[in-house]
């Protein structure tokens, strides 16, 4: 059974949990032929409905979407890094560190306006 596409990993879960088709088109309120294009790759599952699947079994979304073949998020993966953490390690090259050094000495609180300016700047040029 080829798990390297959408279809076939959602097969491939349904089985595991010993589900047949109308058992688990019924869980989630939906025809069995509906679950029967989903494994034939004929149809995906709305945005939501893709969330309630991966919920159920347990996966990540990148995971039956087949962006990763990992089917869990590591436990202990550290949180996206804040606004700060991402300027500073992933803006400025070292050089703009430097043309930037007195924003990192700045105490917290004016780090945080420059951190609300830049937002809202980027926010009301997509206007």
């Amino acid at each position: 059974m080829e798990n390297n596409t959408f279809g076939g990993r959602l097969k491939a879960l349904r089985i595991s949990k010993r589900l047949t088709q109308e058992n688990f088109a019924n869980l989630f309120y939906l025809n069995k032929s509906s679950i029967s294009k989903y494994e034939k790759d004929k149809n995906l599952p709305e945005n939501l409905l893709l969330v309630k699947i991966a919920d159920y079994f347990e996966v990540s979304v990148d995971y039956l979407l087949c962006r990763t073949d990992q089917p869990k998020l590591l436990p202990g993966n550290p949180q996206p890094p804040t606004c700060q953490e991402f300027l500073e390690t992933y803006i400025f090259s070292d050089e703009e560190k430097d043309a930037f050094s007195s924003y990192f000495s700045f105490p917290e609180t004016y780090k945080q306006e420059v951190l609300d300016f830049i937002s809202f700047k980027s926010t009301n040029n997509k206007a």
